[in-house]
């Protein structure tokens, strides 16, 4: 007989982007003990984009100047990236991410990438939070790529927080102690084994 040792589910940890992350190579944070990096913006010389509207997750700003930020700061050079790489040190369930802001990227569609796992998000039109497509379960220190396409190459999609449930060791299966009643048939059939053995080599 088996017996199962049921998993814990694990409560949803919710990681939260601010200006505070604007500018960084490798932007790194910490929740309920899971460790999350955000690197690896494909554009050379790119960091990433964020403000009080949360972390860019798309930034083309050739067309857009101004008060369209992240992308542009000031007069200065253009901060664009359409993908960038997110690792978590713990094996993950994504759930959901909240949309903060978003601006002439209507028709663009989102994919998070994890070897054959991805989903694919296409409702980029209008803010607010947004479950994934596939809430597929993430590997432990792989990168999931977050890539945009958008049909004009332009525009920005913010986003303000990422939800993931850390998934905990699967059920262990251990044998059951017998009852006592298997166990007497159990040790009666073992001597009547041992006397065919027996009579068959002639002993």
């Amino acid at each position: 007989m088996l017996a199962s040792a049921s998993a814990v589910q694990a409560a949803p940890t919710t990681f939260t982007f601010s200006a505070d992350d604007d500018g960084q190579t490798v932007l790194t944070k910490s929740v309920d003990g899971i460790n999350l990096t955000i690197d690896s913006f494909n554009n050379p010389g790119s960091n990433s984009a964020a403000d009080s509207e949360g972390l860019a997750i798309f930034c083309n700003g050739i067309y857009i100047s101004g008060p369209y930020q992240p992308c542009q700061r000031g007069d200065g050079p253009t901060n664009n990236y359409s993908s960038f790489q997110m690792t978590f040190d713990t094996k993950v369930k994504i759930l959901s991410y909240n949309l903060a802001y978003t601006f002439d990227a209507l028709d663009s569609s989102t994919t998070y990438l994890q070897g054959i796992l991805q989903s694919v998000q296409n409702d980029n039109s209008a803010t607010g939070l947004k479950f994934f497509t596939n809430q597929f379960i993430a590997a432990a220190n792989v990168p999931i790529l977050v890539s945009t396409v958008d049909p004009d190459n332009r525009g920005v999609l913010q986003i303000d927080d990422f939800t993931v449930e850390k998934v905990e060791a699967g059920p262990v299966t251990v044998p059951a102690p017998l009852p006592l009643a298997g166990a007497a048939t159990a040790f009666g059939l073992s001597r009547q084994l041992r006397r065919r053995i027996r009579r068959s080599s002639g002993v």
